[in-house]
């Protein structure tokens, strides 16, 4: 009965003691990125920057338009 019981306790005390030393080991502490990822803000920014672009082009053209239509009917009358 000796011998079953100091067998289970070696075995209970291997594998608690095996998986806290496989977690530890099992995964190697994080190094420096040689990819890192790129600033969100600035993308943000970039694509505000186009859609403010864009418009600005679309009213431009909107009063370009209605000074060459105002310029006509003027022109005709």
């Amino acid at each position: 009965m000796a011998r079953v019981s100091a067998f289970v306790t070696m075995l209970v005390f291997s594998v608690l003691f095996a998986g806290t030393a496989v977690a530890q080991t099992g995964t190697p502490p994080p190094g420096p990125s040689l990819n890192p990822q790129q600033n969100q803000s600035l993308t943000d920014d970039a694509r505000q920057r186009v859609i403010i672009g864009v418009i600005v082009v679309v009213l431009f053209a909107i009063v370009w338009y209605g000074r060459r239509v105002r310029k006509k009917r003027q022109k005709s009358s």
